[in-house]
């Protein structure tokens, strides 16, 4: 599906943004399918966003544009909500406690599955 020009828009900037990030980090950056996912909504929110707000300025009586300002801030939240889900910077390395518990939960477990 073609996107609006502000749903492109928004896209590239999130992509040269990951390109960014990834450059500053030295390494290769690329999203998920899950953020693909995400990004997929992001761009069909915004172009639905654009469409109401085209509907809410050339509507005439007040009850219309009321109801279209409902649903406009209801999908600027979902917006806001949708862009935190999206990580552009590169995953930070485990800590060393982190690798010694998965260690010692891989022994318990090992020895769990041998019993």
């Amino acid at each position: 599906m073609a996107h609006s020009a502000a749903a492109r828009k928004l896209r590239r900037e999130l992509d040269a943004e990951l390109a960014r990030n990834a450059a500053q980090a030295g390494t290769e950056l690329v999203w998920t399918a899950a953020d693909r996912a995400v990004l997929e909504r992001i761009s069909a929110t915004v172009d639905h966003i654009g469409d109401l707000s085209r509907d809410y300025e050339a509507a005439d009586d007040a009850k219309t544009r009321v109801k279209l300002s409902s649903e406009i801030r209801l999908l600027d939240g979902l917006l806001a909500r949708l862009l935190k889900q999206v990580r552009t910077e590169a995953p930070q390395p485990e800590s060393l406690r982190t690798i010694k518990a998965r260690r010692a939960a891989a022994v318990r477990w090992s020895r769990d599955a041998g019993a």
